[in-house]
């Protein structure tokens, strides 16, 4: 599979998780056109590159541990949390 490929799909996956809109792996899989199966080896490379994945059953949905996202569909970047003075 060409590279900007998988790029392409693991931005897509990461859209949705980040809008906590993925629903089922089945219904997910289903609207990108892929095996289940398939869906879960792009979620095994997702956590591979940084991001900690997991299904959330009250939402129905995938959802990261940390805030984050990815950059150009290949590397994981977490949002920084800032600290406000008092």
């Amino acid at each position: 599979m060409p590279q900007h490929e998988v790029r392409k799909t693991i931005a897509l996956i990461d859209k949705e998780i980040r809008r906590q809109e993925t629903g089922s792996p089945i219904e997910m899989a289903g609207r990108l056109c892929m095996s289940v199966r398939m869906l879960y080896f792009y979620l095994d490379m997702m956590t591979h590159l940084g991001a900690i994945i997991h299904f959330s059953k009250e939402l129905n949905s995938f959802e990261y541990e940390f805030e984050g996202y990815f950059k150009d569909g290949i590397r994981w970047v977490e949002y920084e949390k800032i600290e406000v003075p008092k």
